[in-house]
């Protein structure tokens, strides 16, 4: 799907490229950031990343010159991907939707595009993108956490991004709940946790917990809720949870009931932590669940009479990861006196 906005005064300037699981968003904007083209495609996975930068820039390339320009003469690509990203390094790493091999993926990028490139986890991306133009926007220390397949997180102190020594800061899918909290969920228990697909964290409060969780309940008693029902045959998801729960159901609203009380204590200790001045809500889980934030307040406001911290939800939805991407390359270019903007 392919979305126009473009102003005939304007020029493409950057491009942004927000890499999913199954979906990848790309966005093409103008000097001042605003978005002359978005373009949403199935993510071609592979786990050879010569053959998906080779994807990636093809798509690229038409897009641009679909509007009448052409990937040479971008000035600027953000890409934000689905791990850790070490931009010291060019290693992406924990990304098990692309498992590739532990290489500098920025000789392969210089294949195909020599300008400026600026690659970074996709959460980080996001964050970028509500602190530019969404719900962060002006705010100088905030964390973004995205509720979907899994948990991301991204930290913006002192107004900018904080990406922690070996880039993985703001993780915290791979959060230890302690052995109280852990029970009944299986956890990873290797050399390397963070190799795993999901930590701790994620398998009590994600989408795919949450999921995994009431197909464990329907398996061992599938007559005591309605998700049995809603889920018709099929492996329960969150989706199916959280209408039971609307609908009154009390093993739903229990399993949900742990989710909400998991995440309110987890962000009440980062507040404590860190002293931020925001919480910005996003991912799909979020996004289709009104309320979400909400609750999330509440339950925070019982663990401190301090004042309360905003909890918002994201406004850009799943366009932030691609907006953020190309303000990341606009700045890099600022920065190298390569434009006259700032952001």
């Amino acid at each position: 799907m392919t979305t126009d906005n473009r102003d005939t005064h304007s020029a493409v300037y950057s491009a942004g490229l927000d890499i999913g699981g199954t979906k990848t968003l790309i966005c093409l904007t103008d000097h001042n950031g605003a978005i002359q083209a978005e373009h949403k495609l199935e993510t071609k996975l592979s786990h050879d990343p010569r053959q998906f930068f080779l994807w990636l820039f093809g798509e690229l390339d038409r897009l641009c010159r679909t509007y009448g320009s052409s990937l040479t003469e971008l000035a600027g690509i953000g890409i934000g991907l689905p791990g850790v990203m070490n931009e010291s390094t060019g290693i992406l790493s924990s990304a098990p939707a692309l498992n590739w091999p532990h290489e500098d993926i920025r000789p392969i990028i210089s294949r195909y595009y020599s300008g400026v490139v600026v690659l970074d986890n996709d959460v980080n991306m996001a964050a970028l993108g509500e602190q530019a133009a969404g719900a962060a926007a002006g705010a100088e220390h905030f964390m973004m956490i995205t509720v979907g397949t899994g948990i991301g997180g991204a930290l913006f102190l002192n107004g900018q991004l904080y990406r922690g020594a070996r880039y993985s800061a703001g993780e915290i899918g791979y959060l230890n709940l302690g052995p109280g909290a852990n029970e009944g969920i299986d956890v990873h228990t290797g050399d390397k946790p963070e190799d795993s697909e999901f930590g701790p964290f994620e398998l009590a409060v994600s989408g795919t917990g949450i999921g995994r969780q009431a197909a464990e309940l329907v398996q061992d008693a599938p007559d005591t809720t309605l998700v049995t029902k809603l889920a018709s045959g099929t492996v329960p998801e969150a989706r199916h949870v959280f209408e039971a729960a609307r609908q009154g159901d009390d093993a739903a609203a229990s399993i949900l009931n742990r989710a909400y009380d998991l995440m309110a204590v987890t962000i009440k200790n980062i507040l404590i932590t860190l002293d931020l001045e925001l919480i910005v809500l996003g991912g799909g889980v979020v996004e289709k669940n009104v309320g979400y934030e909400a609750e999330i307040a509440r339950r925070i406001s019982r663990y401190t009479p301090q004042t309360s911290v905003p909890i918002r939800r994201a406004k850009l939805g799943n366009s932030a990861g691609a907006i953020g991407a190309a303000a990341a390359a606009r700045s890099r270019l600022a920065a190298a006196g390569r434009s006259p903007m700032t952001l």
